[in-house]
């Protein structure tokens, strides 16, 4: 289930399968691509919540679910698992030079523990909170679901079936000193979501429901003030263990 609450290389020529790296670790993907719930892209005085666009919506795909290396679509498969496996290391290697002390396990940890934290803003209908987590274009879509959702919930995770992971890394580069930098992670866990109005049994009451989340952070990792914050939810893949249609 997807969401219980709907909720360069310098001037030197790089080698050849490096090239696809050397060109796009710095290109931000403006379009709306497919999959993705994605959100209007307003531009903002203060450029610590800009909005930049979406950098990147690969998420690895386990070998056992990639067509066959002898195809055509396998051959493509597993050009675009190298060229984003490269990818992914130069932009950990670019998070972790910009951002002293910063490591994937620990980061995993911290994302999860925000998107626990939007996931019970969005059902109390905080809206304050969700405003100092996300940035303002999904903070907007979510203030428009509270209101079209006419009721109070209660939410709560009842325990993280596997460890939150980080599933992509990308950097983009602005400017000569303005880098972006974004992080998907894999959010799984069990949760249980009842009408507020059921407060007298609780949402202990109510069954857990298994959800999958891959979370989208970015942050302006040049600029120290900066902090990270949720730019969207990527919608479920097909062969996620958790997915359903």
């Amino acid at each position: 289930m997807a969401s219980v609450l709907g909720v360069r290389f310098g001037g030197q020529r790089a080698p050849l399968l490096l090239r696809p790296v050397a060109a796009n670790i710095y290109r931000i993907a403006t379009a709306k691509p497919t999959g993705v719930r994605h959100y209007s892209h307003p531009r903002h005085d203060h450029f610590a919540i800009n909005e930049f666009g979406l950098l990147s919506t690969h998420v690895p795909v386990p070998w056992r679910h990639r067509p066959s290396i002898f195809t055509r679509a396998g051959l493509e498969s597993a050009k675009t698992h190298v060229v984003e496996t490269v990818r992914g290391v130069f932009s950990q290697l670019t998070l972790m030079y910009h951002l002293s002390g910063w490591r994937t396990k620990a980061f995993a940890t911290q994302a999860e523990a925000l998107c626990e934290t939007m996931n019970e803003a969005f059902a109390e209908g905080d809206l304050r909170t969700l405003n100092g987590l996300c940035f303002p274009s999904m903070a907007a879509s979510l203030k428009n679901d509270i209101k079209r959702r006419k009721a109070v919930l209660d939410w709560r995770k009842v325990r993280s079936v596997t460890p939150p992971k980080i599933v992509q890394m990308t950097c983009g580069r602005l400017s000569s000193d303005m880098t972006v930098g974004q992080v998907i992670v894999r959010v799984d866990q069990e949760q249980i979501v009842a009408p507020a109005t059921a407060r007298s049994s609780g949402p202990r009451s109510a069954t857990p429901v298994r959800v999958a989340e891959y979370v989208v952070f970015q942050r302006v990792i040049t600029d120290p003030a900066s902090p990270w914050r949720i730019f969207c939810k990527l919608s479920v893949p097909k062969w996620d263990p958790v997915f359903q249609k």
